[in-house]
Formats: structure tokens, sequence, C-alpha cells
């Protein structure tokens, strides 16, 4: 019963919409990776809440990968995958497939375009390629014949035909890699312009400080950031996106993601590191 009524409650549109901005917040978590090789972190997703008695229930898995293609000039891609498929509780009620992909610039990790996949109670498949136009970006079909080569380009790491008017526009999935190149440092506050196809976002990222963060039963040594996303409206005004995302990251160079946590009104759902690989304890 606790696992039905979680579904149903967070598988409305606007929920759907927080499930995406708490699952991309730790897509983004891109890692630097050598030409030709690919890096991968596993994650698991948990709710706590009044669905579940207070207790962690994990609810899906996440794969994260990183690599470079295409060589010297090539693109960096990052790619996520989210699944239900190993948890029966929710597979039999509300299974799910996320498929995200980013490309960028290796040189200057300009964004050039970026994929989302999702398969609820039905598929949706959209590609988008960075442009001059007012948002940033171009939609783009990828079942049809334009939309299968730009796609197919950017897989193998070649730079699509696409208007790009400058820097400084981020996807979801390039967002927090900006902040893991940063020199982080207590009290920091740095602000993207981020879109996801269909708005514009201002972010401002907040340092909140240092923090030993048990995970895996060791102490880490990790930095607690504060992210919040607004939307402009077309009359000028602004309208919160999302109830405010923490985010940990490891201290130690490369800036690993650590743990994600979003409050939702049903509970809190956390993205947590399922391996302790590339971990520095506190005071090594």
């Amino acid at each position: 019963m606790s696992v039905t009524w979680i579904l149903k409650m967070t598988s409305t549109p606007s929920a759907s919409r927080r499930w995406h901005w708490l699952v991309l917040g730790l897509l983004v978590c891109q890692v630097p990776s050598l030409a030709g090789e690919a890096e991968r972190f596993d994650y698991r997703v948990t709710y706590r809440g009044i669905f579940s008695l207070g207790q962690d229930m994990t609810i899906a898995d996440l794969a994260l990968t990183m690599r470079r293609l295409g060589g010297e000039d090539g693109l960096r891609e990052t790619r996520l995958e989210a699944t239900s498929a190993g948890h029966p509780g929710v597979e039999a009620l509300y299974p799910f497939r996320y498929r995200f992909r980013s490309w960028a610039s290796v040189g200057d990790a300009r964004m050039l375009g970026f994929e989302a996949f999702e398969k609820t109670d039905r598929p949706r498949h959209r590609l988008y390629l960075r442009d001059d136009s007012a948002l940033g970006v171009s939609r783009l079909d990828p079942e049809d014949a334009v939309g299968r080569k730009r796609l197919a380009q950017l897989a193998a790491g070649e730079r699509p035909h696409a208007r790009i008017a400058g820097g400084g526009l981020l996807d979801r999935l390039g967002l927090l890699q900006q902040i893991r190149s940063r020199a982080l440092s207590a009290q920091a506050e740095y602000r993207f312009q981020v879109t996801n196809g269909r708005h514009l976002f201002a972010y401002r990222v907040n340092v909140e400080g240092a923090q030993a963060l048990m995970l895996h039963d060791r102490r880490v040594a990790a930095w607690r950031l504060r992210i919040d996303g607004s939307r402009s409206s077309p009359d000028g005004s602004t309208k919160v996106a999302h109830r405010p995302i923490y985010l940990w990251l490891s201290r130690a160079p490369g800036h690993v993601p650590l743990r994600l946590e979003s409050r939702h009104p049903v509970g809190l759902f956390r993205i947590e590191l399922a391996h302790p690989v590339i971990l520095v304890a506190e005071g090594a």
C-alpha cells in the first residue's frame, strides 16, 4: 500500500517535473575523463516519508557515464539512465525508464545539444540543438530523418550544423559540471542560465560550507551546496521553479557528487553514491 500511494502522489504532471529536476540535479554530475575512456558512477534513489512509515525505501537506480567522443576536437558526452527495474514494488505499479544525454565541446564546455527519453505510461523522446533563438535551443524529433541524422552526429562525436550564439547557456546536464569545475569555498555564490528546452531558468548556487558526510561508514570531507532555481515569465515576473535542492560534493579534486536531497510534499527523496569509490576520508 505504501508504494502505491508514493507512486500515485508523485506521478502527477507537476510532481513529475519535480522528479525530473531532482534526478537531473544529479545527472549533471560530470567528471572529467580521459580521451576515449568512460567513467561511471552508480547511485540509488530512496524515499522516506509518511507513505514509508518514516523508513528509507529504495525506489530506483541511476547510472551516470561520462566519455569523450570524436578525438581531440570532439565532444564530451554525459549520459544518465534511471530505472525502476530492480525494484519489484515500483515496477509492478509504475515502471519507468529515463535516458538523458548531453553533448558539449571539449575545449570550452559549450553546450551543443541534449536528448531526453522518458518511458512511463507512454514514451517521449526529444532532441534539442543550440541555436540563436530567444530560448537558445531548437527542438527536433529524433524519430524523423533530420532528427535521426543530428542525433547520430552527436553520438559519433561530430558537431551538428547548429547556430551557436555565444556561451553561457547550459542544459540541465551541464549545470553541476560548471559548479564542479570551480574552486569551491565556503559562502561562495554562483549564478547560471539554464534551459530545459521549453523554458529558461536562472539558477543560484550557494556553497553553505564544509561538512563531514557519513557515507558507507566513512566520514568524507564534503562541501554542502544549496541550489535554487526560478523561471522568468513574459511579464517580467519570476516564479520559483522547485524547492531548494541540497547537494554534497567531495572536497577532493574532481568534486565527486556524493549525495543529493530534495523535499516533496510527501517526503524526502535522496540520491546517494552506491559504492564508496574515489572517496577521500576526512583527515586523509
